[in-house]
């Protein structure tokens, strides 16, 4: 896998030298070998190899191939690098436009990828938009699409929301999501496959780490007093009964009492860790890790009990503790959470706490982060050691961004 497939380009050639061209499957396996291999050198000569085989043997590339340059153009060789939306609108434009090919669900899949993963807010907004013709186009006389979206879909979808911080949509998502599971986990569509996975978790918490709560005073839930009545304050227009009473279904400022997810967006930081403990801990029921408490809380059963505890997982439920939480609360939630789920941490999982300590505000935290930063580094040494994360080799990328971290706090 280090080394590009010399021989079977060879071999393609020669049949191109007799003037009998291999068939475009070929072709496609060939382009498929050198973009599976973590070379830049490799993907070089995956798009060489496409347009040259445009030049000699197959002019008119089918559904397949196209979908595969596209998706190759939402999956960078290194992650520290933006997908080619641009490349991919190409290639989806003469397929469907000049070549007049029918897309597959597949190929809708790559574009709208291709188009979340540039983290543009116009690119984003395309995506949407093709899920939506994806959804739309191509009716039957019943009304019926002839594409449903899978699980893939959304996820492509996910990406976009969560890169630029659209909770509303990232939510919106997860409750379609939710609406199409059965009580056994699965699609009740049986045809496509919707069920909630720990990847689609995983990026519905980075969507929460993402989001910067914008406090609007018009949609705030009312006070309340000891007596359970709405407290009036003030004489301003935001707090008048007329408007306390039109946003009395917002979501409750306390955390003792949340009867269920609206659709309004958290509209504070301790609005946002409420609902991402709440979906954690309904997480941690439908897979038998703590009792059924969450009924009236989150009455949605059995629709995540094909999510797996994973290191990634927990990376990204922490993840909304660094941005919106304390440091304090971040360590403690660090050093009980994959203990207690019998997670192991990875190298990733010490570097983001690493760089969460070196974002620390004045004042005691400067003092609680240098506590956890040495106690994590002494950690992450054995790693770096080692070479290894966990079965694969310890990226050269992560070990930079350590020492970075590290050195960052030692200045603050």
């Amino acid at each position: 896998m280090d080394a590009i497939p010399t021989a079977a380009l060879q071999v393609l050639h020669n049949y191109e030298l007799q003037s009998n061209p291999a068939p475009m499957h070929t072709y496609t396996s060939v382009i498929t070998s050198l973009f599976s291999r973590p070379l830049s050198s490799a993907r070089a000569q995956a798009w060489d190899l496409f347009f040259h085989m445009r030049y000699v043997a197959h002019s008119q590339p089918d559904v397949l191939l196209y979908t595969l340059m596209i998706r190759a153009c939402a999956s960078p060789i290194s992650s520290g690098r933006s997908s080619e939306p641009e490349r991919a609108l190409d290639l989806w434009t003469e397929m469907t436009v000049d070549r007049r090919i029918m897309p597959t669900t597949g190929a809708y899949n790559a574009v709208i990828l291709a188009c979340a993963k540039s983290g543009l807010r116009r690119y984003v907004s395309e995506a949407f938009r093709l899920a939506k013709e994806m959804l739309d186009s191509h009716r039957d006389a019943e009304g019926r699409g002839a594409f449903r979206p899978d699980r893939k879909t959304f996820c492509a979808l996910l990406e976009g929301a969560k890169r630029v911080g659209d909770l509303a949509r990232a939510r919106w998502i997860l409750a379609e999501m939710v609406r199409g599971v059965g009580p056994d986990g699965y699609s009740l569509a049986g045809e496509v496959d919707t069920s909630i996975n720990e990847e689609v978790m995983m990026h519905i918490f980075h969507a929460y780490a993402a989001y910067n709560p914008p406090f609007v005073r018009s949609i705030a839930p009312p006070e309340k007093d000891a007596s359970g009545e709405v407290e009036n304050k003030s004489t301003t227009p935001e707090s008048s009964p007329d408007v306390l009473e039109a946003t009395a279904s917002g979501p409750p400022a306390s955390e003792d009492v949340y009867p269920t997810f609206t659709h309004i967006p958290p509209q504070s930081r301790q609005e946002v860790l409420h609902e991402v403990r709440t979906l954690f801990q309904r997480i941690l029921a439908d897979l038998g890790e703590q009792d059924n408490e969450l009924n009236e809380t989150l009455p949605i059963e059995y629709k995540f009990q094909h999510v797996t505890l994973t290191t990634r997982l927990l990376n990204s439920y922490l993840a909304v503790f660094y941005r919106h939480s304390s440091l304090e609360e971040s360590r403690d939630m660090f050093w009980k959470l994959y203990d207690e789920l019998g997670v192991e941490r990875g190298a990733r999982t010490y570097v983001e706490a690493l760089e969460r300590c070196g974002r620390t505000r004045k004042g005691r935290e400067r003092q609680v982060a240098a506590q956890f930063t040495e106690e994590l580094w002494n950690k992450w040494e054995a790693i770096e050691e080692s070479k290894q994360d966990g079965d694969r080799p310890l990226s050269p990328r992560l070990v930079e961004r350590a020492h970075t971290a590290l050195m960052r706090t030692s200045a603050l």
